[in-house]
């Protein structure tokens, strides 16, 4: 009984220890600026063809502060060359995601020859 329950403590020591110390997933589609630092991490990155044939693109940002976080992002589309589409969509966008919080961001590429993004997020310039 007395190791039944020295593992089932050990276990729950360590599953603490797994949850106090996270690393942000890495998808080397995805920057964020050194000036946000670790207080956002963007999770579920997604690619997926609508019936017109453009990409659309699906990401979670998530919060890991005690505050409010204002940014923006911006969304560059490529081609099968890694060449970079031009776009009137390609602009920086205002976001921000309450405290603890996850918010999810969706961007459309502008021609079906899209088949690659990059996506940019920076602390917000006056939002």
């Amino acid at each position: 009984m007395k190791k039944r329950m020295l593992y089932l403590l050990s276990a729950l020591v360590v599953c603490a220890g797994c949850v106090s110390y996270h690393t942000p997933p890495e998808d080397r589609r995805v920057t964020v600026s050194p000036d946000l630092g670790t207080c956002v991490w963007v999770t579920d990155v997604r690619l997926t063809k609508a019936q017109s044939q453009h990409y659309t693109l699906q990401a979670n940002v998530a919060n890991n502060t005690d505050g409010v976080v204002r940014m923006e992002y911006k969304v560059v589309w490529l081609d099968s060359n890694g060449a970079e589409i031009p776009s009137v969509v390609s602009t920086w966008q205002p976001m921000s995601a309450a405290v603890r919080n996850v918010v999810g961001l969706t961007a459309t590429a502008p021609a079906p020859e899209a088949v690659d993004f990059r996506l940019y997020i920076q602390g917000a310039q006056g939002y």
